[in-house]
């Protein structure tokens, strides 16, 4: 019977089929829309890739994360389905803000090109937001939800998460009209989240290793 109730209130394995579903289904509007308009030159092959590359690393990086989140987290009550919901459909129109953002021209369509940009920082703020709010959760110590041992890395992860969303909102208020700032420093603010990731990651994994080196080092010397 426990069991039972357990399945009902927490229909998981349908819901991550979904969400697999759904992350393998925007990456791979990246690669038809590179198959739909060709390029003609290696210059234009080489800036493809690159562009594909960049909404690949977003989604992959999201993806793991999100994973990793979904794994422990109960879905309980209709608000959690429905942020869950809401995310999958934040991450299915990434490619779509993604490529049209990318295949705009600046000069002959600034003010679209705002608008595309604007909603595009505003997409990944939301997602980011979002999985922020589920990491909280899991670091709730009364929720018992995930061992007091990785408290602090659910923790560590809700910040980021956190970080990370309101670089993205920043970006979207940039303004594009200041010549050699606006738009490269839209880039470089949606490309730090995933570089601050990265490096807090290798850090963390190091301190494992350097953590589990010691009670040998103690054994050796004994």
């Amino acid at each position: 019977m426990p069991e039972e109730s357990e399945s009902r209130t927490r229909p998981k394995p349908r819901i991550e089929s979904l969400s697999d579903m759904v992350f393998g289904l925007a990456l791979s509007v990246g690669a038809i829309t590179l198959v739909g308009n060709p390029p003609t030159n290696t210059t234009e092959l080489a800036s493809d890739i690159a562009t594909f590359a960049f909404s690949f690393l977003i989604l992959i990086n999201v993806w793991m994360r999100y994973t990793k989140i979904m794994s422990v987290l109960p879905l309980e009550n209709r608000w959690t389905i429905s942020l869950n919901t809401f995310l999958l459909f934040i991450v299915s129109i990434e490619p779509f803000l993604f490529n049209l953002f990318f295949r705009t021209n600046s000069s002959t369509s600034p003010g679209y090109y705002n608008v595309l940009s604007i909603a595009y920082g505003a997409d990944l703020g939301i997602l980011m937001l979002i999985l922020g709010f589920f990491t909280t959760v899991l670091a709730d110590e009364q929720r018992k939800l995930v061992p007091k041992d990785m408290l602090k890395e659910f923790n560590y992860d809700a910040i980021s998460f956190y970080f990370s969303a309101a670089l993205f909102f920043v970006s979207a208020l940039i303004p594009l009209s200041v010549p050699g700032i606006g738009i490269p420093l839209r880039f470089d603010l949606w490309l730090v989240p995933f570089l601050v990731g990265a490096l807090r990651r290798r850090g963390r994994d190091v301190i494992k290793e350097v953590q589990r080196s010691r009670p040998k080092s103690k054994r050796i010397a004994s």
